[in-house]
């Protein structure tokens, strides 16, 4: 079949013999993957070079701890795990 011919119905349309790296679509489908991996890691890279601060120190923490412990129970919580007082 000539360039200038029309392809018969029951012939094949000439397929191009082009290699898969020159086609677009390999290169998109490959791309995006690659677009979350690279993301994941610029997300890792904002994680390490920007930790959270710390809110409360150790010993701020221990003393909070204690101060919850000393405080008696509510009223609302020793009605309902006391049934001999209805």
């Amino acid at each position: 079949m000539t360039p200038t011919q029309q392809p018969q119905k029951n012939e094949p349309l000439p397929v191009e013999n082009v290699p898969w790296f020159k086609q677009f679509w390999p290169w998109f489908i490959i791309a995006l993957p690659a677009a979350a991996v690279i993301a994941s890691f610029v997300t890792l890279w904002i994680a390490i070079s920007n930790p959270d601060q710390v809110i409360v120190t150790d010993d701020e923490y221990r003393q909070l701890k204690s101060e919850l412990k000393a405080q008696p129970p509510k009223k609302a919580e020793t009605t309902e795990a006391d049934p001999s007082s209805s």
